[in-house]
């Protein structure tokens, strides 16, 4: 009786262990597949192989922006986001059905790319009252000096990096004046992370084809894959065992 039950038991748990684990039977481009040192197989790491976020071969979209993946170092970093970052999107996901809606509108007015949306999921994880060691505040992580820069209200009376809205228009205006130096919307997804004086240093130095290839502090290294990894996540949810946004999408008439 006890060997049956036994039996049965691990039948069970073979069984859940395949529903857990089972295959994206959708078609994938082929990458070669790159093993992410510490971290187990994930079924989501071959979501950015699918359709929409991806030109063939191997080319992500961003920003309009064609980035090529074909270096293997590139996809290296690439999938060691998408492991990361997908065990905690879920929260992510639900965030963004409130704040997507209301910073999406505000990025179109200033004809900022939609794409940076994202960049205030990795700066605060859209949590509007975030604040980091160094003293960034807010849904887009101002420091107190680059706010007073771009207009926004920091005083004891009131600080603006608290308001969604206005910290977004804030945002764009950095955004903007930041392309309008480098022409490359990497460069200006670097230079939030870093700052426009240290990307306009190391472009000079280092000479380097892409602004994807500049070598920087670890962080800022980091920084532009995370930003490609999450859009990569929640444009194809379902690879990550997520749920749709299910937010409409506001417009201003």
């Amino acid at each position: 009786m006890k060997q049956f039950i036994l039996i049965v038991l691990l039948c069970w748990f073979s069984c859940r262990m395949v529903d857990a684990q089972g295959p994206d039977r959708r078609p994938r481009r082929a990458l070669p597949e790159v093993e992410v040192p510490g971290t187990p197989a994930y079924e989501g790491l071959n979501a950015f192989e699918v359709a929409d976020s991806l030109l063939a071969p191997n080319v992500l979209l961003f920003c309009g922006q064609h980035v090529n993946l074909d270096p293997m170092d590139r996809q290296r970093k690439l999938r060691r986001e998408l492991a990361s970052l997908s065990r905690f999107s879920s929260v992510l996901m639900e965030r963004a059905d409130i704040f997507f809606p209301l910073v999406e509108p505000i990025l179109e007015e200033h004809k900022v790319p939609d794409d940076f949306k994202y960049l205030m999921v990795i700066e605060s994880g859209m949590n509007p009252e975030a604040r980091s060691p160094a003293g960034a505040l807010g849904l887009w992580q101002f420091m107190k000096g680059t706010a007073l820069d771009y207009g926004l209200q920091v005083d004891r009376k009131r600080d603006e990096r608290l308001d969604a809205e206005k910290s977004t228009h804030a945002a764009c205006r950095y955004l903007l004046d930041a392309y309008s130096k480098f022409n490359d919307w990497v460069a200006v997804a670097q230079s939030y992370n870093i700052g426009q004086n240290r990307i306009r240093s190391e472009l000079k130095r280092q000479r380097v084809d892409e602004a994807i290839d500049l070598q920087l502090v670890e962080e800022t290294n980091r920084y532009i894959y995370r930003l490609m990894a999450i859009k990569i996540i929640f444009t194809h949810p379902d690879n990550f065992g997520l749920k749709e946004i299910r937010y409409k999408k506001l417009r201003r008439r």
